[in-house]
């Protein structure tokens, strides 16, 4: 794989990341959305995962697992990066 093809594919899923990240460290007020509003289909994932935990759950819980949920997904990201990195260098 060519490295500029990595280092753009690396930004971008680094991005996702921390977008995620962002979310679950983000302190919780209670007319707020989660959404940082920067790409659609993003914003999408994280309403999905918004109503999983709100279907799933008591309303006592469902922003902690909202977090959990949305931690995991940061992490899955991340792996992705250093996978592409191990794979390809």
């Amino acid at each position: 794989m060519n490295i500029y093809m990595l280092i753009i594919s690396s930004i971008f899923l680094l991005f996702i990341a921390g977008n995620a990240f962002y979310v679950t460290f983000k302190r919780f007020k209670e007319d707020d959305d989660f959404i940082l509003n920067t790409l659609d289909w993003i914003d999408s994932l994280f309403s999905v995962l918004l109503i999983i935990s709100e279907k799933l759950t008591t309303t006592k819980y469902h922003i902690v697992i909202f977090k959990m949920l949305s931690f995991i997904f940061g992490l899955i990201f991340l792996g992705f990066t250093v996978l592409l990195w191990f794979l390809f260098i």
